[in-house]
C-alpha cells in the first residue's frame, strides 16, 4: 500500500493546479459574476476530461483512481472551488454507459449538489441554471432532473456557491448504490478541505515574512509561530489521512469507509482549524471583503455540512473496525 502519491499522480495534481488557478482562480470570489461556475469555465473544465477523470477507458474516460480524485479536488479546494464540479464528476461516473452521460462529460448540462434538510426539503447547490442535481446519500446516490422544476434562492454563506431549497424533487432518470459514491463525495469533499486548510497556511505564512510591529517581522514572535506550527499539524495530520484513505478506496480495502470517514473528520478540523486562526492572526484585514481569509472560512463551513458532518462522522467512527 503506497502511502505517497507517486510522480504520474503528481503530474495530475500540478496540472490541476496550474488548469485551475488560470480557470477559478480564487480572486474570482472578489468578483460580482464570480459565483458558481459560467458555461465557458464549465466547457473548459470539460475539454481537459476533469468530469471523467474517474470514468473507465472503455467508457471514453481516464480511467484514473481514487488518488487522482482526491488530488484534483485538493487543487479545487485551494481554489475555493464550487461544490459542483464534484456533482459533475460524480454524475458523468454514475452515467458512464448511460445516453445521458455525453452532455454531462462535455459540460453542455450542468448538474448541482442536492443536500437532504429536515426543515425544508431539499438544498441545492450550485448553478441556478443547472438541468440536473446529484443527491448522493450512503444507500443511494441520484440523477435528478430540474428542468421547470420550482425553487427558491436563497443567500448562501460561502461566496463560491448559491443555493435554493425546495420541498420536493421530480422522481431520478438515473439511481446506483450509494456506496461508492457516497465514499468519492466524501473523499472529494475531504481533498477540499485540505487544500483550504494549506491555503490558509500558506497565506499567514507568507503574511508574517513581511507584515512588521515594533520594527521586528511578526513571524519572529511565538504568539505568531506557535499557531502557525499548530496548523502545519493540522495539514499534515489531514493531509496523510487523506492519501490513505485514497489509498483503500482504490484498492478496495474493507475498511476503506472506516479511513474515508477519518479523512473527512481530520479535513473538516483542520480547515476550520487553519481557516480561523488564519483570519485572527492577519488581524482586522483578515475579515475585510478585498482579502481572502474570509472566503476560506466560509467555504469550509459549508464544505463541513456535507457528505458527514461532524456528528455522524464520529458517531460511524465510534464503533468502527479497522482491517487487521
Amino acid at each position: 500500500m503506497y502511502l505517497a502519491p507517486d510522480e504520474e499522480e503528481q503530474a495530475v495534481a500540478t496540472a490541476a493546479a496550474e488548469f485551475l488557478a488560470e480557470v477559478i482562480p480564487i480572486e474570482r470570489l472578489h468578483r460580482p459574476a464570480g459565483m458558481d461556475l459560467s458555461l465557458n469555465q464549465l466547457q473548459s473544465l470539460a475539454s481537459m476530461d476533469w468530469f471523467s477523470m474517474l470514468v473507465p477507458e472503455e467508457a471514453g474516460g481516464s480511467g484514473l483512481s481514487a488518488v487522482e480524485h482526491a488530488l484534483f479536488f485538493r487543487e479545487v479546494g485551494r481554489q475555493c472551488g464550487p461544490v459542483e464540479i464534484l456533482a459533475q464528476a460524480l454524475a458523468a461516473l454514475m452515467l458512464a454507459e448511460n445516453d445521458l452521460s455525453k452532455g454531462i462529460s462535455n459540460g453542455q448540462d450542468k448538474v448541482c449538489l442536492a443536500v437532504r434538510d429536515a426543515q425544508v426539503g431539499f438544498r441545492l447547490l450550485g448553478s441556478t441554471d443547472a438541468r440536473y442535481a446529484l443527491l448522493g446519500e450512503p444507500q443511494t446516490a441520484a440523477l435528478i432532473p430540474l428542468t421547470d422544476h420550482p425553487s427558491t434562492a436563497c443567500a448562501p454563506l460561502d461566496p463560491a456557491t448559491s443555493m435554493r431549497v425546495c420541498p420536493t424533487l421530480p422522481e431520478p432518470v438515473a439511481t446506483a448504490p450509494g456506496g461508492l459514491f457516497f465514499g468519492l463525495g466524501q473523499l472529494g469533499v475531504a481533498a477540499m478541505l485540505v487544500g483550504c486548510a494549506e491555503t490558509a497556511l500558506a497565506l499567514i505564512v507568507e503574511y508574517a515574512k513581511v507584515r512588521e510591529t515594533f520594527g521586528k517581522k511578526i513571524g519572529s514572535y511565538q504568539a505568531v509561530r506557535h499557531p502557525c506550527a499548530n496548523m502545519a499539524l493540522h495539514v499534515e495530520s489531514a493531509r496523510a489521512q487523506l492519501w490513505f484513505a485514497a489509498t483503500a478506496l482504490k484498492e478496495r480495502h474493507p475498511d476503506a469507509g472506516t479511513h474515508l470517514h477519518t479523512a473527512k473528520h481530520l479535513a473538516n478540523e483542520a480547515a476550520l482549524h487553519n481557516a480561523d486562526t488564519n483570519i485572527q492572526l492577519h488581524g482586522g484585514i483578515g475579515v475585510t471583503d478585498e482579502h481572502d481569509a474570509h472566503l476560506l472560512l466560509k467555504h469550509a463551513l459549508l464544505l463541513e455540512r456535507l457528505f458527514g458532518d461532524k456528528r455522524r462522522l464520529l458517531k460511524q467512527l465510534l464503533h468502527a473496525k479497522l482491517e487487521a
